[in-house]
């Protein structure tokens, strides 16, 4: 961690208490400082991301992108608290997680506290947390019993039927956040992908391990070999989310980080390249901070599916584990061999009234790999079991359709579960949602079978959501007397990528332009879904902006009639870095400017280059220097250091461009530009 000395800053504080969680100020009542997170506005990183997504962006640019995207508004939103930091006499800790935008400052005083909430980039100050680990609980001795029987869960959920067509989890790579993985045991040494594998936020070991048995099991599930792994073809890498005793979010949020871009166990030379596709989560409590839906948001935008055990806080109802809560994950609820729900397996809805959890698997004396040796099994129980059949199956099934969206993946699974086989219980959980209608707060809309979800056809539009409302920019309505109908009207229509249907004038298609980073809106009644293959016009100028306008000096103008043409003017327009479309006319642009609202316009930013990412504004990174060249523009490096064995990034400042090897630390240079390399990309 980094330490900062403070000097008194006098600054007037503005009156904004919201921003201070009750917790921080019972603790400042007890004592003159306390350990804080504080939490950065951070949606504009994403929408960053959205609008400098070129069309046809591959798997690796697109998380390149969203990765730069948050280190950079990481960087900026949080550079006036570093000077507030800077500026103080007393010595603190400082630590940053820039996937959800995020600072962690030990040892903060009242007074300091109240300077960084008067700051506008500041959304919320929360204690640090650290909680107590709760060990799950065997109900057995481990066994050094070895058979090639398949495991029940695996033959339950249908598995081996696609073994038998030769999809087995070939080319995908599931991430595992836990306690860690015997990396050496038998049924789980053999795919472990080394590179990138492993990473330890608390004791930085080398290779992987596990003091607990939890996550060696977990794995075991996901893609152990000979029987009792869902997807024994796929790869693995893991991280240390929790140990022996404790489990600290900010190191789950670094587990999640290392997830997103993997780096090395150090924290660097970073390839995000070697993310994972699905990552496994058996964490959570209760929460009404919603402490890790930025860290969610970011891993959906780079197209990664979260899966999380619903918790075992059953069979009161609406007290499942967060982040399970999410509507943004795959939540896992268990069952046993005879399609009983556990008896503990958390319950629905959501605080957010979402239908929890999603989906069902076996979870009741689940047999894994064990810690004890390389040949030990041991049984377990929970959803933390039941969400390991969940992953494997989505690595089944991206195995077999390779490049499928989360939206896609999940209608898949929800479409095809067994429900004819479930036992009710004699309750039900939510608003008068009978048991027998799926999805329902207690299997969710039913327990899983992978063999049906990979095998039957995809529609047109993902599962209804009731009684939610899609945020987004409204495309047009049209009269529909069903909701079914609104799905093709949205399928046909440019940019429509999600609707809602109301009853209004005898049935009414909301068609929208959905905005991911906001949650959808509890309304009584209404109907949403998203597109599976929405028919968005996409440009190399990525995403436009809507009424927006940037004041930059133009270069010249073209007439089109529609914003997407506006893009290949720019591209062939020497120094177009930009355009603003307004009725009918391309305003070519070579900087940005201010942006303003316009009512009407249209915006567009070229990419700054097809080999590199876009330039970061007055940074410096220092050191690991292999060669440097004379140009007259920043852009102008990156074939430079695309053309140098061994270049990764580039520094350009005062006509020189400064090649470097590694990314190294970063410092404030006014008027230096840096980029780097993209996936690929390098001589």
């Amino acid at each position: 961690m980094v330490q900062y000395r403070f000097l008194a800053l006098a600054a007037a504080t503005i009156a904004v208490t919201a921003k201070i969680s009750v917790e921080v100020h019972r603790s400042l009542e007890v004592a003159k400082q306390s350990n804080i997170k504080v939490k950065f506005h951070c949606s504009e990183a994403l929408a960053n991301h959205r609008r400098r997504l070129k069309a046809g962006a591959s798997r690796t640019e697109t998380i390149e992108s969203v990765v730069h995207s948050l280190k950079e508004h990481t960087r900026t939103s949080q550079a006036l608290v570093k000077l507030l930091l800077a500026n103080q006499s007393t010595a603190v800790e400082v630590d940053t997680t820039w996937i959800d935008c995020s600072m962690y400052i030990d040892k903060a005083t009242n007074y300091l506290i109240e300077e960084i909430k008067a700051l506008p980039q500041v959304k919320s100050i929360y204690l640090a947390s650290v909680r107590a680990h709760n060990e799950t609980k065997s109900h057995d001795q481990p066994t050094s019993t070895v058979n090639e029987v398949i495991e029940w869960g695996i033959e339950k959920i249908k598995a081996p039927e696609l073994w038998a067509k030769g999809i087995k989890g070939d080319g995908i790579v599931v991430g595992i956040i836990d306690s860690g993985v015997r990396h050496t045991h038998k049924r789980l040494s053999s795919n472990w992908r080394q590179e990138y594998g492993w990473f330890d936020p608390y004791d930085n070991t080398e290779l992987p391990n596990d003091p607990l048995s939890h996550g060696t099991h977990v794995t075991g599930t996901i893609v152990g070999t000979h029987g009792i792994g869902v997807a024994p073809n796929a790869q693995w890498i893991a991280c240390k989310g929790w140990n022996t005793t404790m489990n600290i979010r900010r190191l789950l949020v670094k587990c999640a980080q290392f997830m997103l871009c993997p780096h090395d166990r150090y924290g660097n030379n970073a390839d995000c390249s070697k993310a994972p596709h699905v990552i496994n989560n058996s964490y959570g409590s209760y929460s009404k901070n919603f402490w890790m839906d930025d860290t969610i948001a970011a891993l959906r935008a780079a197209g990664i599916v979260p899966v999380f055990g619903n918790g075992n806080n059953g069979p009161r109802c609406t007290n499942l584990d967060y982040p399970a809560a999410s509507p943004r994950v795959i939540a896992v609820g268990a069952t046993d061999r005879n399609d009983f729900l556990y008896d503990y397996s958390s319950l629905g809805p959501s605080e957010k009234n979402s239908t929890k959890p999603d989906i069902s698997a076996p979870g009741v004396d689940i047999r894994s790999a064990s810690i004890v040796s390389d040949v030990d099994y041991l049984s377990n129980t929970g959803t933390s079991m039941a969400a390991p059949h969940v992953s494997g199956a989505i690595a089944l099934y991206l195995s077999a359709n390779k490049g499928a969206s989360y939206d896609e993946v999940y209608t898949a699974l929800a479409n095809n579960v067994d429900t004819d086989t479930l036992t009710l219980p004699n309750y039900t959980c939510g608003e008068k949602i009978p048991n027998a209608y799926y999805p329902n707060n207690l299997y969710g809309y039913g327990r899983l079978n992978i063999f049906n979800a990979v095998t039957a056809p995809l529609p047109k539009c993902a599962l209804w959501t009731d009684d939610f409302e899609v945020i987004g920019k409204e495309v047009k309505k049209v009269s529909q007397s069903t909701a079914a109908d609104c799905c093709d009207e949205c399928h046909n229509t440019p940019n429509c990528n999600a609707f809602t249907f109301t009853r209004d004038n005898g049935g009414t298609c909301w068609l929208k332009a959905e905005d991911k980073l906001v949650d959808w809106v509890y309304k009584k009644g209404y109907k949403s879904a998203r597109v599976l293959k929405p028919n968005n016009d996409l440009t190399a100028c990525g995403t436009l902006e809507e009424d927006v306008d940037y004041d930059g000096p133009f270069i010249t103008f073209t007439n089109q009639a529609k914003a997407e043409s506006c893009c290949a003017d720019c591209e062939n327009t020497p120094g177009c870095k930009l355009f603003v479309w307004y009725a009918g006319t391309c305003w070519l642009k070579s900087d940005k400017g201010d942006k303003v609202t316009f009512k009407g316009a249209k915006a567009g930013l070229l990419p700054t280059s097809s080999a590199c990412a876009p330039t970061e504004l007055n940074v410096n990174y220092v050191g690991h220097d292999i060669g440097y060249t004379s140009q007259t523009s920043a852009d102008a490096c990156c074939g430079d250091c695309q053309a140098t064995s061994g270049c990764k990034l580039f520094v350009w400042f005062g006509g020189t461009c400064s090649l470097k090897s590694a990314m190294g630390t970063n410092e404030t240079a006014d008027g230096a530009i840096a980029s780097f390399l993209l996936a690929g990309q390098a001589s």
